[in-house]
């Protein structure tokens, strides 16, 4: 005997959220969150959260009792309903959300495993707009998610496409960032920088680029003190 799934047709998800639609079946499942302004709420449908995830599948339909409450301690009450509106299919702006945001919502895909929000996080990355003013930010950003590594990867490479575009590929220039005020993210710096390089046109030098022990001499040189670039490792002199 065979079994054919289909999957589910979420084009009239969105529905579900229209408190004018009539004789649509009621929610089953509050999620709760302790904020400063007091107890928010999210509801949704067990039955479509466990189509969405196999996580909450689990949480809804396997052997332990399931709640009709769930205290949520490890996201906000906003971006939790994001991601609720993103399984329901409501449309997502994407653009009106910055990177904290967004890696926080990816966060709760990789918990929940809902891939398709997964997919269109990634997706938005490059959407958003990346400036001297926070770029620092976006790297910081992205070596925190090490642990996501297509979130951290995506978030590397808008910061390496903003430095591309603004020093025009110009690696001199893009060294003006190893500067004092700068030095805690040096590491992360050159990862950026190093794709760069494999998104210019060749014109690196090949001293700091060939290999970590360039990078070390680098770090370990005077350039914080003195404002010069330092030494270079011996094994790519």
């Amino acid at each position: 005997q065979s079994f054919y799934i289909n999957r589910m047709d979420v084009t009239n998800l969105a529905k579900f959220f229209d408190s004018s639609t009539k004789s649509l079946p009621p929610t089953d499942v509050k999620f709760l969150f302790k904020e400063a302004d007091g107890i928010k709420e999210v509801k949704a449908h067990k039955m479509i959260l466990a189509f969405a995830s196999d996580v909450f599948n689990t949480e809804f339909f396997g052997s332990m009792t399931s709640e009709e409450e769930v205290v949520i301690t490890d996201a906000t009450h906003e971006v939790f309903q994001t991601m609720i509106w993103c399984i329901y299919n409501i449309e997502i702006k994407w653009r009106d959300y910055d990177f904290v945001y967004l890696s926080s919502l990816y966060y709760l895909a990789e918990k929940y495993n809902v891939e398709n929000l997964r997919t269109k996080i990634i997706a938005s990355i490059p959407e958003h707009q990346v400036t001297k003013d926070n770029v620092i930010d976006v790297i910081t950003l992205a070596e925190d998610n090490l642990h996501h590594e297509p979130l951290s990867e995506a978030l590397f490479d808008a910061a390496a496409n903003f430095m591309k575009t603004d020093h025009e590929g110009k690696y001199d220039r893009c060294l003006a960032w190893f500067t004092e005020k700068n030095a805690v993210h040096a590491v992360q710096i050159f990862k950026v920088m190093e794709k760069v390089k494999r998104l210019g046109d060749g014109d690196a030098p090949a001293t700091y680029w060939n290999c970590h022990r360039c990078l070390y001499g680098f770090l370990e040189s005077e350039m914080f003190d003195s404002g010069r670039y330092g030494l270079l490792c011996r094994g790519c002199l």
